[in-house]
């Protein structure tokens, strides 16, 4: 039987996280620099407990203002003070609520940037290298973060995004554009199609092939509710289960 994890981007106090975490199998969880409250983020991380869902950190440019989602000009040292910073805040939340922290997928523009900037991705791979050797990383496939996590010993997983269009090097098309940001019915149509045939189409109507451990939906999406329960519902009608690609939530 065909497999896939699901996640979603939560703890960021704007969206539907009890009702969608029972949904999935893996939850990016705030670590409270872009978005969200501690509360917001205890009660993402205590129902994911709940609901045995893997959990994973999901730090980003401190930049509350722009949700995270505008490149942030800070030193390399400035950087990594940051990450450490959210990471342990997010760890003492994490060991509070019960579950251990398992992987780490940078937010918005840090994650974006990173898939391109090597000297960016190393800073990230560094971090996670030297700090947390046992925590996976969740990116994109074929890009510097990905290659670089890789060749430094960490476990490196791979994910597609249900509501987000490609470009045709298989990269995000930039929300600045119009079309970006998928609506339901084309959301799950390219997800069905990405499980099932390993392509999705770009926004300039290329095939591409993506190999992705995890299908991806942003919580603060006004239809992320109901595109989970429908994708949900549909893969398993499919014959896909959904599973976490790390099986360790405690």
């Amino acid at each position: 039987m065909k497999h896939i994890d699901l996640n979603a981007d939560l703890g960021e106090g704007c969206g539907d996280d009890l009702a969608i975490i029972p949904l999935l199998s893996s939850a990016n969880i705030s670590c409270g620099a872009h978005a969200g409250t501690e509360e917001d983020i205890l009660a993402a991380l205590l129902a994911c407990k709940q609901h045995q869902v893997c959990v994973g950190a999901h730090p980003a440019y401190p930049d509350r203002v722009n949700f995270g989602r505008l490149p942030l000009a800070l030193n390399p040292t400035a950087l990594t003070e940051s990450l450490q910073q959210q990471l342990l805040y997010f760890q003492q939340l994490a060991q509070k609520a019960g579950v251990r922290m398992s992987y780490i997928k940078p937010h918005g523009a840090l994650y974006n940037q990173a898939a391109v900037d090597s000297d960016l991705a190393g800073i990230i791979v560094d971090l996670i290298r030297t700090q947390h050797p046992d925590v996976a990383l969740l990116t994109l496939p074929d890009c510097a973060l990905s290659e670089l996590g890789k060749a430094a010993g960490i476990a490196v997983f791979h994910e597609a995004f249900a509501d987000r269009a490609y470009t045709a090097t298989g990269q995000l098309v930039p929300r600045s554009q119009t079309g970006a940001v998928l609506g339901h019915q084309a959301a799950l149509a390219q997800s069905l199609r990405l499980i099932q045939t390993g392509t999705v189409v770009s926004h300039d109507q290329q095939n591409i092939q993506l190999q992705a451990d995890s299908l991806c939906v942003h919580g603060d999406s006004p239809e992320a509710l109901q595109l989970v329960r429908e994708l949900s519902a549909a893969l398993q009608q499919a014959g896909v289960s959904i599973r976490p690609f790390i099986r360790s939530t405690i």
